[in-house]
């Protein structure tokens, strides 16, 4: 395995998926939330779909047919939509450093539910995101208040990626991810269109810029990103290409603060240090 290359890819999908983030918000003052993540998984499933009838389409099972299903709306159609909207009550700053929590929980998830082992470094590491999850969901806006929505939004979205990925894990094996990943879009697009009459208001509000964003949005986050951490995994292995793309989160809250002039608190940078404090131990001593 190229392991350089590997890690290069990976900051590269960090990085692709950090720029989606922030690009995502600016898209998000214009049109809603469920408006941007119908028109990605639609224009995603475009580019998606031909690839897996290309490389070819898994011979699964009719209970995994089912699963697949479900995973693509869960993960997709609305894990997604939740997490663009605590985005939009939060900030991407904050919700980027809360979404740190998914991978601990999707680990721990795993080791009961499909075996995979626990180490010292997990332990340790989910100790310090936890720590900056408390600090950044706690803390408090100018007026006082805690944006309970915002995290609830977060929150529910981590719950269901976690599901998803457990569920992608099972069905990855033996078969292409890209097939795999593919068809859970495709599901996700399907899912997506049940939203399409209450959202065309706002499509009819897009004007060439937002298209071209929202375009971007899509070719960062779900074609190029997905890519890159692919073929991350295929160079490094995931041991290492996983704790590198887990720093998006942190990437994306320094975009927040230079670019959309998010606010920078004592806790919002305690945070950071601990979640990248976090993501060391994990890809270091697992």
């Amino acid at each position: 395995m190229n392991i350089a290359l590997g890690v290069v890819l990976a900051v590269a999908a960090a990085f692709v998926w950090a720029l989606a983030s922030v690009l995502s918000k600016m898209s998000m003052r214009d049109i809603k939330p469920i408006t941007l993540n119908v028109i990605r998984l639609l224009l995603s499933a475009a580019f998606y779909i031909p690839l897996v009838l290309y490389l070819g389409v898994p011979n699964l099972a009719t209970d995994r047919w089912a699963v697949l299903i479900v995973s693509g709306v869960i993960g997709f159609t609305l894990a997604d939509w939740f997490f663009l909207e605590g985005m939009q009550l939060m900030g991407v700053s904050r919700a980027a450093i809360l979404v740190t929590f998914h991978p601990i929980l999707t680990m721990f998830t795993a080791h009961y539910v499909l075996g995979r082992p626990l180490t010292t470094g997990l332990l340790g590491g989910a100790v310090a995101i936890s720590i900056a999850v408390i600090l950044t969901a706690t803390e408090s806006y100018p007026s006082g208040e805690v944006n309970w929505k915002g995290i609830a939004y977060v929150f529910l979205a981590q719950l269901m990626w976690t599901f998803a990925v457990i569920v992608t894990d099972w069905l990855v094996a033996g078969e292409s991810v890209f097939s795999i990943t593919g068809l859970r879009i495709g599901f996700g697009a399907l899912g997506a269109l049940a939203f399409v009459p209450s959202i065309r208001k706002d499509i009819k509000k897009l004007n060439k810029k937002g298209w071209g964003l929202i375009g971007a949005i899509t070719i960062l986050g779900t074609i190029l990103g997905q890519y890159f951490f692919t073929m991350a995994l295929k160079m490094a292995g995931s041991s290492v290409a996983t704790p590198v793309t887990e720093s998006s989160p942190i990437i994306a809250s320094i975009l927040a603060v230079v670019f959309l002039k998010e606010r920078l608190t004592r806790r919002l940078v305690y945070a950071m240090i601990l979640t990248t404090l976090g993501i060391l131990m994990i890809g270091l001593f697992t």
